[in-house]
């Protein structure tokens, strides 16, 4: 009789032993709800900047105030082709530019530099005019 209670003993302690080891599933918990914070934190609002863009792009019309991702500001003059843009940023002054290229679109009658609108101001000041 104390040998049965003695494996009855040695088998509740093999029992516990047992049930104390985490289970896969709980020790790859705390990585897998890193995956979805970091994806609803950094990936997804990544991926819907990029669609945006791709319709800003895709929208581009003639008339257009864009800037590029090198600084150059110009109106939209002709879409080209899928891929390019006749872009002009002086009066006569044409270039070619890659619709990857392009940075951002301005909305209309807005100005991009407030230096040029103080400029502006100083050289009506300077003529007499209001």
């Amino acid at each position: 009789m104390a040998n049965n209670t003695q494996t009855t003993v040695q088998t509740t302690n093999e029992q516990q032993a047992v049930t104390h080891q985490p289970s896969m599933l709980h020790s790859m918990l705390p990585i897998f709800l890193i995956m979805i914070v970091f994806y609803f934190l950094m990936m997804r609002p990544q991926q819907k900047r990029e669609a945006k863009k791709r319709q800003m792009i895709a929208n581009l019309k003639k008339g257009d105030q864009i800037v590029t991702l090198g600084g150059i500001i110009g109106i939209v003059h002709k879409v080209l082709n899928n891929n390019e843009i006749s872009l002009e940023i002086a009066e006569g002054v044409r270039i070619r530019v890659l619709k990857t290229s392009i940075g951002d679109v301005l909305e209309k009658g807005k100005s991009t530099d407030k230096q040029e609108t103080t400029a502006t101001k100083t050289a009506t000041k300077k003529d007499g005019k209001k």
